[in-house]
C-alpha cells in the first residue's frame, strides 16, 4: 500500500515510476503529462490519509502537518495553527464555519495575491468545517495556480524553492481526501476540474508578473496561456478517458477497495 501511495506523489508523477524522485520542478511541456498523472491517482490511488483513519471511518477532519505553515489540531473542537498569511490566518484558524467563509470571501474578492498554499489551507479549513463542497473548489483553484506558476517561474530558484516545496507537500497531503470526497460524483468531478481551470484563467497570480522572480521564458504571458492551453487539453483527455467502461470498472474496483465512499461520501 505504502508503494502505491508513492505512485500518487507528485515526484513520483512527474517521473512515472513507483519510487519517490528528488524534487524537480516540471517543464513546461510535462504539465499536461503531470495533470493527467494526479488525475489518474486521485481515480485509481489509495489514501495516506485514509490510512491514519479505522477502517471505513469518516474523514471528517484532514490531519495535515506541514510546519511552520500549518499544523492540525487534535480534534475539531480545538483550533489548528495556521501560518500562511497574516491577512487571513487568524480567520483560517477559527473553529466557527463563518469565519472560514468570511477567509472564504475576503480572498475571492482579492484573488490575484494569494498564495496557492492560501488556497489549499482555506480547502483544509473548508473540508474540517463540513463545507466540502467549497473545498474542493478551493483546493483545485490553488493546485492549478500552483501549476501556472510552474509553467512561468522557475522554482528551482532560491527565491521560490521552498515555497515550490511547500505546495508539493500540502498536495500530497491533502490532494487524497478532497479528490475522494469529489470522486463521490465522477461525473460533478471533471465539470470541477473544468472550474478551476477557467477561474485561474480568469485571476491570474500577479506575481508572475514580478521582474525580480525568475521567469522559464522571456514572454510570461505567453508562457501563462501555454500553460492554461494545456491544463485544458489535459482536462478534455481525462474527460474522455473516464467514460471508457474498461476505467469506470477499474475506478468502481479501486473506490471499493479502499472503502472510499465509505470515507469521504458520507452526508
Amino acid at each position: 500500500m505504502l508503494r502505491r501511495h508513492q505512485t500518487c506523489s507528485r515526484s513520483a508523477a512527474r517521473s512515472g515510476t513507483m519510487a519517490p524522485a528528488p524534487l524537480a520542478r516540471p517543464t513546461p511541456e510535462d504539465t499536461m503529462r503531470l495533470r493527467t498523472r494526479l488525475i489518474l491517482c486521485a481515480l485509481l490511488g489509495t489514501s495516506r490519509l485514509a490510512f491514519s483513519q479505522p477502517a471505513a471511518a469518516p474523514v471528517r477532519q484532514l490531519a495535515v502537518n506541514i510546519p511552520p505553515y500549518y499544523s492540525a489540531a487534535a480534534s475539531p473542537a480545538t483550533a489548528p495553527k495556521v501560518a500562511v498569511d497574516p491577512a487571513y490566518d487568524a480567520l483560517l484558524a477559527s473553529i466557527d464555519p463563518a469565519a472560514i467563509r468570511k477567509a472564504r470571501d475576503a480572498i475571492a474578492a482579492h484573488p490575484d495575491l494569494v498564495r496557492p498554499e492560501t488556497l489549499i489551507v482555506l480547502a483544509i479549513r473548508l473540508y474540517d468545517t463540513g463545507q466540502r463542497d467549497d473545498a474542493v473548489t478551493w483546493y483545485y483553484a490553488g493546485r492549478d495556480r500552483f501549476l501556472t506558476m510552474e509553467a512561468v517561474l522557475d522554482m528551482r530558484s532560491l527565491r521560490l524553492a521552498r515555497q515550490a516545496q511547500a505546495v508539493d507537500s500540502f498536495i500530497d497531503a491533502v490532494g487524497p481526501a478532497i479528490d475522494g470526497y469529489a470522486l463521490c460524483d465522477v461525473d460533478r468531478h471533471q465539470k470541477r476540474e473544468d472550474d478551476a481551470i477557467a477561474w485561474v484563467a480568469a485571476h491570474p497570480y500577479k506575481p508572475l508578473g514580478y521582474a525580480d522572480l525568475p521567469a522559464l521564458e522571456e514572454d510570461r504571458n505567453a508562457a501563462l496561456v501555454n500553460s492554461i492551453n494545456r491544463m485544458r487539453e489535459a482536462s478534455a483527455n481525462n474527460a474522455l478517458l473516464i467514460v471508457q467502461p474498461e476505467m469506470r470498472a477499474r475506478f468502481a474496483e479501486a473506490r471499493a477497495a479502499n472503502q472510499a465512499d465509505a470515507r469521504y461520501c458520507w452526508k
